[in-house]
């Protein structure tokens, strides 16, 4: 290949490797930077990533907002943020509709997304066509002991009190469903979603052509 042979890869090379792919044999493995351009901070970049600016939210440490046993002990810090986090505030980047111009072209096997912002199917490729490896906001459940998902809940609910509400909506949740509730993205402590694993044992043994974007894996 031309990794191997130590011969760099140009656009060029590439829009000819797509070109020649068998139908439904390019699989994409997409992260934040893919999104960077719609808006949304990464997490790491000295400065202007996220775990940079959550000074306000009074965290032990940066990661402690996505942390599962931080937030069963203190739900406050994400609840206040998931209102910027919430998607229908930002749009689809070049990018993400260059995903959906490889599904038309009949090329696209799969998205695999580090990404919770649900931009993949904003830009309208198909939902079945994404595997959201870290959750999203398409969903939302009650929190558990077990680093499983407890019960679905429904995610209008959590969407009014991320939106429109503040502690008391978030503790009438809590109330209501029977302890913490939280939209369905995947925190640190929790396991990733089975269709995840399920996904990449069916597709990468047909995927001819590998696109990692946005992402150093």
């Amino acid at each position: 290949t031309a990794a191997s042979s130590g011969v760099g890869l140009g656009l060029p090379r590439v829009a000819e490797l797509i070109g020649s792919a068998t139908p439904g044999s390019v699989v994409v493995m997409a992260g934040a930077g893919v999104s960077v351009s719609s808006g949304i901070p990464d997490f790491r970049s000295p400065g202007t990533g996220l775990y940079d600016n959550l000074q306000e939210y009074g965290l032990p440490y940066p990661e402690a907002i996505f942390d599962l046993d931080f937030y069963r002990r203190n739900p406050k810090p994400f609840q206040r943020l998931c209102k910027e986090l919430w998607p229908g505030n930002f749009a689809p980047s070049p990018t993400h509709y260059f995903f959906k111009l490889l599904h038309d072209k009949g090329k696209l096997r799969r998205v695999f997304t580090q990404n919770i912002d649900s931009l993949e199917t904003a830009s309208g490729l198909p939902a079945d066509l994404v595997v959201a490896a870290h959750g999203n906001f398409d969903g939302a459940h009650r929190v558990t002991d077990t680093g499983h998902p407890g019960a679905a809940v429904p995610l209008e609910e959590v969407r009014q009190a991320a939106l429109h509400g503040g502690d008391a909506e978030w503790d009438a949740l809590f109330e209501a469903h029977g302890g913490p509730v939280k939209p369905s993205i995947v925190f640190f402590g929790e396991q990733l979603p089975r269709r995840f694993f399920e996904l990449a044992r069916a597709d990468f043994p047909k995927c001819e052509l590998l696109l990692v974007l946005g992402t150093s894996l």
